[in-house]
């Protein structure tokens, strides 16, 4: 009598499956949050990992593994990226800090005025992790309307209105005897109006307003060539400003020495990036990016790093 064998093929779908669990595990993700990330439709993804979906099961293997192969370059490429470092104290982040400091204990009105990458977001970010009540609002161009602008604010600082007419009132109820200070950064975007609107609720609710951006937004609240009675009123409100168009040199040299870079070389380049366009913000990327092809190379970061990754970051040549 011939013997009967009977051969268990395994599932080859198994072994992305494993994968795909072990990380969960190691990282505490949930289904749905890897679902996301893969592009594939929860209901879809959760059958799939309990091998119970009868559809086309080839088809959601072959992105769950382009997913997991991703997840093998970000890990390669952030084993070689520097970190950056953590909150650097500068000149201009600790005159930026007072200034909002200022604001919120007044409270008063404040301005920020600064060329891009001087620091002013790191600065506001760190002011508020450190104080109560700070509600911090990032402008862009859909905001420019004051409504629009309320109802972002009311997001923020938790305020459920969503009538047009009731929003600055409910706002400015929130607000009344929090002793917070609400900061608009990048508001550049927000129209004279929308200004004038927290001028309002600054003067309703007796709180801080600290408003940051670029040279505009300095135009703006003086009302442009004929200042009239309207943004007199908001002009005369502002009771601290700093405008700083480019980085101080202690700013860019307290920087350096947080990457650790002493080369005076080095040092000599990443200065003159600096004073580009991008500021501090430019020297930082250039030294991760400048880190990353050291690293790649195997070998210690030198100025030519640094120049062949500015040359892929801009297309002005380094004056140094």
């Amino acid at each position: 009598m011939n013997a009967i064998t009977t051969d268990i093929v395994a599932d080859p779908h198994d072994a992305i499956r494993a994968e795909v669990r072990q990380i969960m595990e190691a990282e505490g993700l949930s289904q749905a949050a890897i679902a996301k990330e893969c592009g594939i439709a929860y209901g879809t993804f959760t059958p799939w990992m309990g091998a119970t979906y009868q559809g086309d099961n080839n088809r959601i293997s072959a992105a769950v593994t382009r997913w997991l192969e991703t997840r093998r370059s970000r890990v390669r490429t952030a084993a070689v990226l520097p970190t950056a470092p953590d909150f650097v104290s500068t000149e201009t982040a600790v005159q930026i800090g007072e200034l909002m400091s200022y604001a919120q204990a007044a409270p008063d009105f404040g301005v920020v005025v600064g060329g891009a990458g001087i620091g002013k977001t790191t600065a506001i970010e760190q002011y508020a992790r450190r104080h109560s009540n700070v509600h911090v609002m990032t402008a862009e161009p859909t905001l420019s309307r004051p409504n629009n602008m309320l109802s972002e604010l009311a997001d923020i600082i938790g305020v459920v209105e969503r009538r047009s007419v009731w929003l600055s009132r409910a706002i400015t109820h929130r607000l009344r005897g929090s002793a917070g200070l609400v900061v608009i950064d990048e508001a550049q975007h927000l129209s004279s109006q929308a200004l004038d609107q927290l001028r309002t609720i600054h003067d309703k609710a007796r709180i801080g307003v600290v408003v940051v951006g670029n040279e505009s937004v300095f135009a703006r609240l003086q009302g442009g060539g004929d200042r009239n009675a309207q943004f007199a009123q908001l002009y005369s409100r502002v009771g601290m400003r700093i405008v700083q168009p480019k980085p101080r040199a202690g700013d860019i040299c307290a920087l350096i020495r947080a990457w650790g870079i002493e080369s005076e070389r080095e040092t000599a380049l990443l200065k003159a990036i600096a004073r580009k366009h991008g500021a501090l913000r430019a020297l930082t990327k250039t030294v991760r990016l400048a880190s990353m092809l050291a690293a790649g190379a195997e070998q210690p970061l030198s100025d030519r790093h640094i120049r062949l990754a500015w040359s892929q970051l801009a297309a002005d040549a380094i004056d140094a």
